[in-house]
């Protein structure tokens, strides 16, 4: 054997290692959802959501409480370490054409923070989803989005 050749063994293993060794990449379920305030700040969007979901969305008749365990909004505490533990806000909930909007019963205040909250831990994009063996949970489990009204 030529000396030549010893040299292109570590390269063709380093290779086929290398090679063998790709990771899957991990699908979460809420890839494409998105929250943000309404142009007039009367209310909190969820908004590019999929399409199937938004059927099924509207489709269900939720009652409130079903809805603040999928979306809801809150008041920040002084206090930041009791955020868990804040009561969603009482409002209403409505499904549109590419849209879900939540509407506080006594409207937000001025000067006031609030976040909202989309639980995407459950959330199946696809058919193929309720088969799969993937985990499609997020590291943390929520969409969070933080806004005053000023």
């Amino acid at each position: 054997m030529k000396l030549k050749n010893l040299f292109h063994i570590p390269a063709i293993i380093f290779l086929t290692l290398s090679g063998c060794g790709s990771a899957d990449t991990v699908k979460t379920a809420n890839s494409g959802i998105k929250i943000r305030l309404s142009p007039d700040s009367s209310s909190v969007e969820l908004y590019d959501i999929p399409l199937n979901i938004l059927e099924e969305l509207s489709a269900d008749s939720l009652d409130n409480d079903q809805w603040k365990d999928f979306f809801a909004v809150y008041e920040e505490p002084k206090d930041l370490e009791m955020r868990d533990f804040q009561n969603a806000i009482e409002g209403s909930y409505t499904v549109g054409d590419s849209l879900v909007a939540f509407v506080p019963k006594n409207g937000f205040t001025n000067g006031k923070i609030y976040f909202s909250r989309c639980y995407t831990k459950d959330i199946l994009e696809e058919p193929e989803d309720i088969i799969s063996k993937r985990d499609l949970t997020p590291s943390d489990g929520f969409l969070e989005y933080k806004f005053s009204i000023k």
